[in-house]
């Protein structure tokens, strides 16, 4: 484990010790984003454990310019592996300003909104208590934070969400879809996850160097 990121297990401890059992911890070291939980404590929240992959909402953060000037970004919007919102928050662990790891901390508000949801129907009165703060510039350019399982999980997800725009399987998308789907999941860092390649030429039904053909066409692109 990264040596800044492992002074902050004692701080993990501690905020099991003030959190209720509806508020997970996880500790992300990103040399690893394959498997960046390094620590985690209710993981029954998300769904997670040790050894899941960096989410969707930090490999874009990594991989841009977003959040270059704070060391946090709180209450925003997230899911579990099983797509139940949750409100997080997270804390970016930096080296001479590079973010080598990354502080948790994910809350299932469900029971909370049924009973403001009860209420609200009865006296139309009460706020919600799953309000979250509007994105910010930054936070909407990341966008929502998405749980998964594994890094296989997240290419799975997210070509899944390419494929249901346009309506059609992703073994029968065209060479111009597939240097879309390269390129869109270039851009949101995807391709930093460790065999991410060969999960996405599986998907899409393609060879590998198919795939890295795609990607290095993208690459110049952007260069």
């Amino acid at each position: 484990m990264n040596q800044t990121v492992a002074r902050y297990v004692p701080l993990v401890d501690f905020l099991e010790t003030v959190l209720s059992r509806n508020s997970e911890i996880v500790l992300h070291d990103l040399t690893d984003l394959s498997h960046s939980v390094v620590d985690i404590r209710n993981g029954h929240v998300s769904g997670r454990q040790v050894g899941a992959p960096a989410t969707d909402f930090v490999l874009k953060v990594i991989s841009g310019e977003a959040f270059t000037d704070r060391d946090s970004t709180p209450n925003y919007l997230s899911h579990s592996v099983a797509g139940k919102p949750l409100k997080s928050a997270s804390y970016f662990i930096r080296e001479e300003g590079r973010v080598v790891g990354m502080l948790c901390v994910n809350t299932d508000t469900s029971l909370v909104d049924e009973l403001v949801s009860t209420a609200a129907a009865l006296a139309r009165t009460f706020p919600s208590a799953s309000e979250v703060n509007p994105l910010s510039e930054e936070q909407g350019a990341a966008g929502i934070e998405h749980f998964t399982a594994s890094a296989d999980d997240l290419v799975g997800r997210t070509i899944s969400e390419i494929a249901a725009v346009k309506r059609m399987e992703p073994e029968a998308f065209s060479p111009a879809d597939r240097m879309e789907t390269v390129r869109k999941l270039n851009n949101d860092g995807v391709f930093l996850l460790k065999g991410a390649v060969a999960r996405v030429a599986e998907i899409l039904g393609v060879s590998e160097p198919s795939v890295y053909r795609y990607l290095q066409k993208v690459k110049r692109e952007n260069s």
